[in-house]
Parts: structure tokens; C-alpha cells; sequence
């Protein structure tokens, strides 16, 4: 079981300061010394991320700041590209326009065996896998006033579940099916006036909301301090219904009094935000990536509890779909993380 630990309430996002810390210069992981050699061939490599404010934006950044800090050794500069996130990062993969991309595992999943959102454009065969990064929960919170207290509750209420296409929308129809409910047993809410969702719960504009995300969420903090909020759990036969044959899902769980008035461990499923590249790219650049970021992962976890939502060795599996690059498999044998 995943203990779930800080994001933001919302598909990427995570307002984070440690995190935007380690990508401005916060840690700072060099090696220096060692007898003159030959000056390595300069690679530039780009990772595609997210939006300013989510979370894989600055992760993005703190990875390309590990790999930079050693340019000197190895010659390679990572630079980061602001994306709308997973649906743009695959397609400009896709397309050659970056080297490596942050991809939620569903979108890779998905992306690897050509279907839903990828029918069309047919199977991404030359995907590849580097290593996960951390979990992003299918969480509710409900108005407490309501007497909502599970999922069944659901029935007849007024659901904010994201506008089209988002993962909680896509994870809240899945798990209607999966109770053998149509869409309509619940009032879909898309939007709301609100300034953000927690404001828009507690001002009554719908009575619970769905989203992915890892916890303690800064917009879950405000909603159970503004007014009284209930955290859903979903029944086990449900969530067991919903990973069966998605291998992109992973259990997960939000410890018990995360939040004000939730004194019990709320189980659940998530996905994963996993570092994706393709086949073409070279094995040492790959190489270099992975040895950067998990030979200084102590410090990125002292830095930031997001690094700490998966074990050292679920990075090297969970929600890794499509095949393992090999530059990856070779550090993970050298690391004996294989």
C-alpha cells in the first residue's frame, strides 16, 4: 500500500515551494575532481513537463538542475518546455520535438497500445519507460452537510467532475460503471464560479468533487478549514473492478487525520507520474537522467515529501507500461534496483 503525501487539487498540479526550490538551485549535487580527460560531446536534451503552478513543470525543472550540475562531466544540458501536460508530451514525443516527457500512466498506457485517446494515431511503438516519479490519488471530498459518506452516497448529488477529458472525469465514469450506475445517477457539475474548487464546495456550489491528486493537498487543507468536509472511501470490489486489466492504476491510501475532521485511512487507487523517453534516444544520455535523479533521491525526499509517495524500488515498475529503456535497465542493475 502507497501512503499518499502533498499535491494540489488538480490533474498536475502541486504548490509546492521546496520543489520549485530544488529547480532554482536548492540542491546542488556536484562531483568534481578527478584527472584531466578529453572534454565530452555536447548533447542538449529538453523535457517536456506541464503548466507553471502544477507539479511536473518544476519537477521537470529540479531533474534538468541534477543533470546540469554535472554538464562538465558528461556534456549533456537539459533544458525544460512548459506543456499543457501529458496529452501535448506525448504527441510532441511522438513528433521527435523533445527528448524525454513527465506522462501520467494512464496517458502512457494508453499511448504505448494505440487506444482510447490514441486509436487514431495507432500504437506508440518505440515508447519507452525511464522511472516513476510519485502518486496521484482519485480522491472526493464532500460537504459534511450532505451525508455523504462513500461512494454510494453519490446517487442523486451534485458532482463536480472536472471538465471533459480531464483524468477525474475519465476516473469518476469509470468507477459509475463499475457500480453498474449510468452517468446520469449523478448531476454532473464541469465548472464552477468559484476561485478554485475548495472555495466552490464550501459555497455550496456542488456536493462533491473528484480529483487525482496526492495528499496533504494545500486546496484540501482550505476546504476542511473553511467548512466541513468529508473525504470519500470507495468500495474495495469497486476499485478492484476499475484497475482489473489497467496496470497503470496503483492502490494507494490517505492516512487517517490528514485533514481536519477525517480521522479515518481513506484506501483508494491512483496513477502514477512516470518520465518517459523512446528507443531512438541513447542509452548513456538515459543513463545519466536516471543515475541523476536516484543518486540524489535522499535529498530530493528531504526536500519535498512528493519524492517519497513510491519506494525506490516501485520508481523502477509502477505504472511502467511501456518497455524499460535501456539506459535505465542498465543503472537500475548497476543500482541492484532490478
Amino acid at each position: 500500500m502507497i501512503r499518499m503525501t502533498a499535491h494540489h487539487f488538480g490533474v498536475h498540479g502541486l504548490a509546492i515551494a521546496a520543489i520549485v526550490v530544488l529547480g532554482t538551485g536548492g540542491i546542488l549535487l556536484g562531483t568534481g575532481g578527478g584527472a584531466a580527460r578529453a572534454e565530452p560531446e555536447p548533447v542538449s536534451i529538453t523535457i517536456a513537463t506541464g503548466r507553471v503552478g502544477g507539479l511536473y513543470h518544476p519537477v521537470g525543472g529540479a531533474l534538468c538542475k541534477l543533470v546540469n550540475d554535472n554538464t562538465d562531466d558528461h556534456g549533456i544540458t537539459c533544458t525544460v518546455e512548459i506543456t499543457e501536460g501529458s496529452p501535448t508530451n506525448v504527441e510532441e514525443l511522438r513528433a521527435a520535438d523533445v527528448d524525454l516527457a513527465l506522462v501520467q500512466s494512464d496517458w502512457q498506457y494508453n499511448a504505448f497500445k494505440g487506444i482510447e485517446q490514441f486509436t487514431e494515431a495507432g500504437p506508440f511503438s518505440t515508447l519507452r519507460s525511464v522511472f516513476a516519479l510519485y502518486v496521484e490519488q482519485v480522491s472526493f471530498a464532500a460537504r459534511s452537510d450532505r451525508k455523504i459518506n462513500s461512494f454510494d452516497d453519490l446517487a442523486g448529488k451534485r458532482v463536480y467532475m472536472g471538465p471533459p477529458g480531464s483524468i477525474g472525469r475519465e476516473a469518476m465514469l469509470m468507477l459509475l460503471e463499475a457500480r453498474d450506475w449510468a452517468p446520469q445517477s449523478v448531476t454532473d457539475i464541469f465548472e464552477y464560479k468559484a476561485a478554485n474548487p475548495a472555495q466552490a464546495l464550501c459555497e455550496n456550489e456542488f456536493d462533491a468533487g473528484i480529483t487525482v491528486m496526492g495528499h496533504p493537498s494545500p486546496i484540501f487543507k482550505e476546504a476542511t478549514a473553511t467548512c466541513d468536509v468529508t473525504l470519500l472511501s470507495v468500495e474495495p470490489a469497486i476499485i478492484e473492478r476499475v484497475a482489473k486489466n489497467r496496470p497503470y492504476f496503483v492502490d494507494t491510501v490517505i492516512p487517517a487525520d490528514t485533514y481536519r475532521g477525517n480521522h479515518r485511512d481513506i484506501p483508494g487507487l491512483g496513477v502514477v507520474a512516470t518520465l518517459v523517453t523512446t528507443s531512438e534516444a541513447k542509452a548513456e544520455v538515459i543513463h545519466t537522467v536516471t543515475k541523476a535523479f536516484f543518486d540524489n533521491l535522499g535529498r530530493l525526499r528531504e526536500a519535498s515529501s512528493a519524492f517519497s509517495t513510491l519506494s525506490t524500488t516501485e520508481m523502477t515498475r509502477a505504472g511502467l507500461t511501456a518497455p524499460l529503456h535501456e539506459g535505465a535497465a542498465t543503472y537500475f542493475a548497476e543500482a541492484g534496483l532490478n
